[in-house]
Order: C-alpha cells, then structure tokens, then sequence
C-alpha cells in the first residue's frame, strides 16, 4: 500500500507540476506558484488517503521527539552545510551565496507579491505537511520493509539520500548535505514518535526559518 501511494503522489505531483507551471511564464515568480500549488493540490487525495489508513497508529511524545531532533539535528545540518559552503567557495566549485534554494533565490531577489506569499505558504506549511508524508511517512516504512533488520538506520540513511538527491538541480552541493543530515533528524523524529506530526512540525519550522532569513535579506 506504501508503494502504490508513493507512486500516486509523485504522478499527481509531477502532473500537477507541469499543469501549474503551464500557467504563467517560464522563471516568473507567477510560474512558481501555479507549479507549487497545483503539485500540493493534486497530492491531497494521497495525503488523505495517509491519514485515513494511518488513524488508528497516533503518534506519541510529539513535542518531546520534536524539540529533541530539532535542537540536536537543525544546529547540525546548519553547520555541516555552512562548513561545506565554505570548501565548496574557497575551491571554486561553488560561488558564495548563503540561500540553498532557488525558490530562496526567487524570494529574495523579486517583489513581495501574491504570487511570493502562495509560494511562502507552499514551501513551508505545504511542503512540511506533502514532503513529509511522502518520505517519512510512505518511503522510510518502505525502506525499512525492504532493507529489514534489528535498526531503522538503514532505512533511514536510505531516505535521506533520496530525499537530497530529490533536490539535485534546486539546490547546490553543499545544501544537499545539509539537507541529508536534516533529514537523518526527520527520520528519527518520525521512529521515536511514531508518526509523522513531529516531522511535520520540525520541517515547517525549519523551512519558515529560511523564509525569516530570506525576508531579512531584503529589509
């Protein structure tokens, strides 16, 4: 069931992808919008179909779990990524920049319009609520099923290299480690509580810290 809910939400993903970014012009902030929320939108049944199938396993010390991997894993993935960014500079494999995202990178360089605030709330409610069904709640079950054996980690190494190697085009090198180590969190937020609420909670901070920064830049 894990399996065929994983490829119903990256189809209707993909094809809600591409019907959205249809809709304004290619690179426009209006692009980026139609694209997040079409994608989102396209994913609900999926995710309803999650919750349904997932009512009777509730989750257990979510504020404990969440606190926990975010003070422990979040300063981690910061200075891993911060560390990497300055290698990756000084080696000139990477130009400096402190945004890991290009959505960041839209943000902080176009208006604040409609269109930027669609794209805020995808990316930070939308994508802690999507991603983290997907991957901590579909895939790392998956994984640990296949993989098997007496510990999650291999399962939860697994994830993680799937989840930064989904972002391979979005975000530089030394963001995808970061986000590997970040979701090596996510993961164990998601074994130890049982469920994905922690994950969810830790991913939407996360991602609104970005925004905050971002924001920040254009004061």
């Amino acid at each position: 069931m894990a399996i065929l809910l994983c490829a119903a939400m990256f189809l209707l993903g993909g094809f809600g992808a591409w019907w959205g970014a249809s809709r304004a012009p290619e690179g426009t902030m209006e692009s980026l919008a139609w694209m997040y929320s079409a994608t989102m939108i396209a994913q609900i049944p999926v995710v309803f179909a999650y919750a349904s199938l997932r009512k009777r396993c509730g989750s257990r010390n979510i504020a404990v779990v969440a606190v926990t991997a975010f003070i422990v894993f979040v300063p981690m993935a910061l200075a891993v990524a911060g560390i990497l960014q300055g290698i990756c500079t000084l080696l000139g494999i990477e130009t400096q920049s402190f945004l890991g995202h290009e959505t960041l990178r839209q943000l902080a360089s176009g208006p604040w319009t409609m269109s930027a605030w669609i794209v805020v709330i995808c990316v930070t409610i939308g994508a802690g609520i999507f991603e983290e069904v997907l991957y901590r709640g579909l895939i790392l079950p998956t994984f640990a099923a296949v993989i098997g054996g007496k510990s999650a980690w291999g399962a939860i190494i697994a994830t993680s290299i799937m989840f930064a190697i989904m972002h391979i085009g979005t975000s530089p090198l030394w963001a995808l480690v970061g986000l590997f180590v970040l979701s090596i969190g996510l993961c164990w937020a998601r074994v130890k509580s049982g469920g994905v609420l922690a994950p969810i909670v830790i991913h939407i901070v996360f991602n609104t810290m970005n925004i905050a920064f971002v924001y920040s830049t254009t004061l």
